[in-house]
């Protein structure tokens, strides 16, 4: 069994753990072949595509997000445009922008690589509607594609092993 097959399997194996403790959330590996990646998701997900505008970058982003019980998972992938220099530039401008979303603060804040992908994992906290929210994600950079995986809930409804399931489970595709 190779190094990458024995990670997919304690993934699954964890996945399957989580669900027996949280019934509500259905987890399965979803992949996105166009985007590169695989990550576990706790329902059928739905997809989008849409021009962004973040720091002053273009970017075409395509998405798959689930929505359940107070919670809100996704993620999304987009090529930068050749030219725009400003990878880094672009992970704190994305990074305040979902912040600001649940008005917020970041809790915390770290580098983070992942199978060639580098960039930042985050935590944050902030309010909806006069709601408690948390928020946690990866936003990556391999080469000239963006990728962003992102959860965002009702503070009493988010559990830190649904969090750390969810990012953790996020791989790239061998090209």
């Amino acid at each position: 069994m190779t190094l990458t097959r024995i990670r997919r399997a304690g993934v699954m194996a964890v996945a399957l753990l989580v669900a027996a403790c949280y019934p509500e959330l259905d987890w399965r590996e979803v992949a996105s072949a166009d985007g590169g990646y695989t990550l576990l998701m706790p329902a059928r997900p739905e997809h989008a595509r849409r021009e962004v505008v973040v720091g002053g970058v273009a970017l075409a982003m395509s998405m798959a997000s689930v929505r359940r019980d107070g919670m809100t998972f996704g993620a999304a992938y987009a090529d930068i445009p050749a030219g725009s220099g400003r990878h880094a530039g672009l992970l704190a401008a994305v990074r305040d922008a979902l912040v600001r979303n649940i008005e917020g603060r970041i809790t915390s804040d770290r580098e983070v690589t992942i199978g060639g992908a580098a960039g930042h994992e985050f935590y944050a906290e902030g309010n909806v509607g006069g709601r408690p929210m948390r928020l946690a994600a990866r936003l990556l950079i391999a080469g000239h594609r963006f990728y962003q995986v992102v959860v965002v809930g009702q503070s009493d409804r988010l559990a830190n092993a649904d969090v750390d399931l969810y990012l953790g489970s996020f791989r790239l595709l061998p090209k």
